[in-house]
């Protein structure tokens, strides 16, 4: 008696087949996954410098208007509240925390300043940049 299906007829996948398309969409997603990570870190931290450079250009205009620079409150609320929430005297913004360093008197602040950005993760801090009246952005940690 011949048997009632045959290889040509079979309809749908072997549990082979379907094993190793699993195996495929697992190693494309071991391998992408990670790609896409670094790659949205790369945006924040892209996004992060064009901020402090955006504190740079408010502060020189501060300083011209007031001969001196902004605490980070001033210059937040000179800005219309663009860099964050004032905590105390740091600014947070998504999980960025900004804190001027040292902390300025207005004895300083006539003729320079300097902002940290830093980001935490996992109880350390995981990025930092600096930002100094010379308008350069130096990397700390990345």
């Amino acid at each position: 008696m011949a048997s009632f299906y045959s290889s040509s007829d079979q309809n749908g996948f072997s549990l082979i087949e379907a094993v190793m398309v699993l195996a495929i969409i697992a190693l494309l997603t071991a391998v992408a996954v990670p790609s896409l990570m670094s790659s949205k870190d790369a945006a924040e931290k892209a996004a992060l410098v064009v901020s402090l450079r955006g504190m740079h250009t408010d502060q020189v205009a501060y300083h011209t208007t007031r001969n001196r620079y902004a605490r980070l409150s001033e210059l937040n609320e000179y800005s219309g509240s663009l860099y964050g929430q004032v905590n105390g005297s740091m600014l947070m913004r998504k999980n960025w925390i900004y804190l001027m360093t040292p902390t300025p008197t207005n004895a300083t602040l006539k003729t320079r300043y300097q902002t940290l950005a830093y980001q935490m993760r996992a109880g350390r801090i995981s990025s930092a940049y600096l930002i100094a009246q010379d308008g350069l952005v130096h990397t700390l940690i990345q």
